[in-house]
């Protein structure tokens, strides 16, 4: 018996000790990803299901079998990307492909989610998540596989034929190709294949490293990130003809770089731009045969292949096939614009750079290597870019070394003097690349020749000097490198007359003295001036340092809207491409415009229409958003009266209309606390137009889209298009005026009133009313002319109706609302939208019943107006 209880606690301590080192395991486990190769006997890669997420936590990830491969956030600098990474070893990660790079970077409250209509990220707790890629068909499962792609799946095998969306930088969406699910005939000695575009692809060999996925007879592929290259190919996969890759803009930094590769059709060519430019800066120069399709071998091998069969290889790099080391290869546009191949060896965790395209010793002779009037000088075999005489960097946070002057040539047609006393020429030697740039050639026997041939020139600003040939120049000056084997002199027109010789050194001396005793003198003058003013200040101007204060303040704040010229804003807004939105008066374009020390994001409304139109529409938001100064009233920062432009420049409102929030599918829309705290803001706006503004306003056209949201969720009133000034002496009374407004929000008494051109009895209570409306289209997230036309009946009478039969549940679409918050508002609504003026309540009285200063009163049972 004493041995039985002896074995049975040797037991049950072995049995909890095994558990304890599972445990630990396991934990370690989950902190760190696994780098050596799994079992080769079972190839299945773990599928992810349809509505899997990952957060940017290191261990939040979407991992390959082997661990070599994950999909999820990675971390950059001051945020984050979505994107899939190479674990080379424990110390070695390299970013293989990156979603999206040109959004900004996430923070870290963001988490990724995988549904069955697309990729999404929501970018922090209750914002609006944005897609990454969207799919054309209903997705069932994905799959990280070993051979660095991320596939979808979807169960109806008749999408093989379809296309899937993936969201482009642009906003819009393009086609990708399908493809066809994995055989189940994979093995680990066998190969797995897909047919893309008729083409027979094969794929990277099953292995401990590189698993198949196992699939039934009806999965098919719907999308795969191997389709979407950023910068960087991998082995197996290939680049369609007609297809780039753009760089990084640096190592550390995956956002979109300068340039771009790229695989024309109908040829073997390469060809690399600048990013800004059309201009090729290095063509490959490789020419006959008809390829279609740029490929990066399992074994390393880059090369061409043809619709025919025919291969081309483009490489010099030849893999040793008597190693065993698994080898994963990748091919980079680098941030240098240089497109290298890397091979990763697995086993040893090294990387090695095998291959470069261009292969140039001289990183200075790639020609957009640096940017505008500047130069690439190499230091210690690095290519460094400088810019020229009398020009400086441009931006220190841009990626592209762009240069402007430091001080601003005048034109010299109309100089009265003559231009050696305005201009001098500065030298800089052995720059060479600029040659095709010039507009004109003298032949000309001396350096100094060509100097002054270049400063009697208006249209030169600066000219290169070679074998006796002087090369005429014009602004921006580009490709230029330093060349210590290329005799040349280049020179810059620069603002200023030259300094005159050294002087004698006596003569020195004696000025020397003469500038330091002056100094002393000067600087003892100014300490009694300063004294003798301190004290002025404070004995003399005591009372007026009040009066002084609000001087110096009105001095430095910009609180006057300031006038902008129509180049500048047709500038700032790149041709008035981007467009925010469009109203019947006018199109909003956002631009970047110099206001104060720094250049800030604005709204540009360009009115358009008749001539006297659209001058009485700008007239009229002039007048009055120029009286209105409000934390709920959209800012007026300047205006543009050139010829016949009409420009009016509002602060911009990154989250756009209340309406592209409210009518959203249920899942997007704000919280019911954000919402309530959206109309609360609109009524303190609307309050503070009718009540509190210098000189009283109706608005006339409340509706959502004229309600904007901050970045911040801060809510403001714009669009003073149609407003109406009251009077001094008219306070809440009615004017005559035509009536305004938007289908489905005006007030019934201004319908009813009104026929043809006929005037109205308009009050403020006409924009009560539209408000009413704005509030019981947040309730139900329906517009009031889509349930007209719906229900023949109105918006009103149908929360009316469901508000006496005590069934507001109905009106809210399945958003979850406290019963006494969403009474609230129906009652408040209802209030707002009587057909009597008299009996609506004024905007003072619904912001206290919003704040909960009043009770809200019960509204009357009488019929709505339809």
């Amino acid at each position: 018996m004493l041995l039985t209880n002896r074995l049975l606690l040797l037991f049950f301590f072995r049995a909890f000790w095994m558990k304890t080192i599972v445990d630990e395991v396991q934990a370690q486990a989950s902190k760190s990803i696994t780098y050596s190769a799994l079992n080769p006997n079972n190839p299945v890669e773990p599928a992810i299901t349809v509505g899997s997420s990952v957060t940017t936590d290191d261990n939040s990830s979407w991992i390959s079998s082997s661990g070599h491969f994950a999909f999820g956030f990675y971390g950059e600098s001051d945020g984050f990307f979505v994107g899939i990474q190479l674990f080379v070893s424990p110390i070695e990660t390299v970013v293989v492909w990156t979603a999206r790079p040109d959004l900004k970077r996430f923070s870290k409250d963001a988490f990724l989610n995988f549904t069955d209509e697309g990729i999404f990220v929501t970018p922090e707790k209750e914002a609006v998540a944005i897609p990454l890629f969207k799919f054309s068909s209903k997705a069932t499962s994905a799959n990280m596989l070993d051979n660095g792609n991320f596939v979808v799946f979807g169960s109806d095998i008749s999408n093989i034929s379809g296309t899937s969306e993936v969201v482009l930088a642009t906003g819009v969406t393009a086609a990708a190709k399908p493809g066809v699910a994995y055989g189940s005939s994979c093995s680990s000695s066998s190969r797995c294949s897909s047919t893309v575009g008729g083409t027979y692809k094969s794929i990277r060999s099953c292995s401990a490293y590189t698993r198949c996925r196992a699939s039934t007879s009806s999965d098919s592929i719907i999308w795969r990130s191997f389709d979407f290259p950023s910068d960087t190919i991998l082995g197996d996969q290939y680049l369609p003809c007609g297809s780039n890759l753009t760089s990084s803009a640096g190592e550390k930094d995956h956002s979109i770089g300068k340039y771009i590769l790229n695989f024309p059709c109908g040829g073997a060519s390469l060809i690399f731009y600048g990013l800004k430019s059309s201009r090729d800066v290095w063509d490959t120069g490789a020419s006959g045969g008809d390829y279609n399709y740029l490929n990066l071998g399992d074994d390393g091998r880059l090369y061409l292949t043809s619709s025919g069969g025919n291969e081309k290889d483009i490489s010099d790099y030849k893999p040793n096939k008597n190693t065993s080391d698994v080898m994963i290869y990748r091919a980079t546009l680098d941030s240098d614009n240089i497109f290298r191949l890397y091979a990763h060896n697995l086993p040893d965790k090294s990387t090695k750079m095998v291959n470069e395209i261009p292969n140039i010793r001289d990183s200075c002779q790639n020609k957009g290597i640096c940017g505008v009037n500047s130069y690439c000088m190499l230091v210690y075999g690095n290519a460094e870019c400088k810019c020229v005489p009398g020009f400086e960097i441009m931006s220190r946070d841009s990626q592209v070394t762009d240069c402007r002057r430091i001080k601003t040539v005048p034109s010299c047609v109309n100089l009265t003097n003559s231009a050696a006393a305005v201009f001098h020429m500065e030298e800089l030697n052995n720059i060479a690349g600029m040659e095709n740039l010039a507009y004109g050639e003298l032949s000309l026997a001396s350096r100094e020749e060509c100097s002054n041939a270049c400063l009697n020139d208006c249209n030169c600003y600066a000219a290169s000097f070679i074998d006796q040939k002087c090369l005429k120049l014009k602004l921006p000056l580009t490709s230029g490198r330093k060349d210590d084997n290329h005799p040349s002199v280049t020179f810059m027109k620069l603002a200023g007359a030259q300094s005159d010789p050294a002087e004698p050194k006596t003569r020195r001396e004696v000025c020397i003295v003469a500038i330091i005793l002056s100094a002393a003198a000067t600087i003892s003058i100014w300490i009694v001036v300063i004294a003798a003013f301190i004290g002025a200040y404070w004995f003399l101007f005591r009372k007026f340092r009040e009066e002084w204060r609000k001087w110096e303040l009105a001095l430095t704040e910009e609180i006057a809207p300031r006038y902008f010229s129509y180049e500048e804003l047709r500038k700032g807004s790149n041709e008035f491409k981007q467009v925010l939105g469009k109203g019947g008066y006018g199109t909003v374009f956002r631009a970047d415009l110099p206001i104060g020390d720094s250049t800030v994001a604005v709204a540009v409304k360009k009115l358009h229409g008749a001539e006297m139109e659209g001058e009485r529409e700008f007239q009229a938001e002039m007048r009055l958003i120029g009286r209105a100064y409000h934390a709920n009233i959209v800012r007026l920062l300047g205006f543009c009266h050139d010829g016949p432009s009409r420009l009016i420049i509002y602060e911009l409102m990154l989250r756009g209309s209340f309406a592209n929030h409210i009518f959203e599918s249920r899942g997007r829309r704000p919280s019911w606390e954000r919402r309530a705290a959206i109309l609360l803001a609109a009524a303190r706006g609307i309050h503070y137009l009718h009540c509190e503004c210098e000189t009283k306003i109706i608005h006339r056209d409340i509706k959502p889209e004229n309600i904007l949201i901050a970045e911040d969720w801060t809510a403001k009133i714009a669009d003073f298009g149609l407003a109406k000034l009251l009077n001094k002496n008219q306070m809440r009374a009615a004017t005559r005026t035509l009536a305004a407004g938007t289908e489905g929000y005006v007030a019934p008494e201004c319908e009813r009133e009104v026929a043809g051109s006929e005037e109205a009895q308009v009050s403020e209570k006409a924009d009560v009313y539209s408000y009413g409306i704005v509030v019981l289209e947040t309730i139900c997230s329906k517009r009031n002319r889509e349930v007209k036309e719906l229900r023949k009946l109105s918006l009103c009478e149908m929360v009316r109706e469901s508000y006496a039969a005590n069934e507001l549940w109905k009106l809210v679409d399945g958003d979850e609302v406290a019963a006494p918050e969403l009474e609230k508002l129906v009652k408040i609504g209802l209030l707002c939208v009587q057909e009597d003026p008299n009996a609506r309540p004024v905007m003072e009285d619904v912001v206290m019943m919003l704040e909960g200063d009043i009770d809200v009163p019960t509204p009357p049972s009488a019929p709505f107006s339809l």
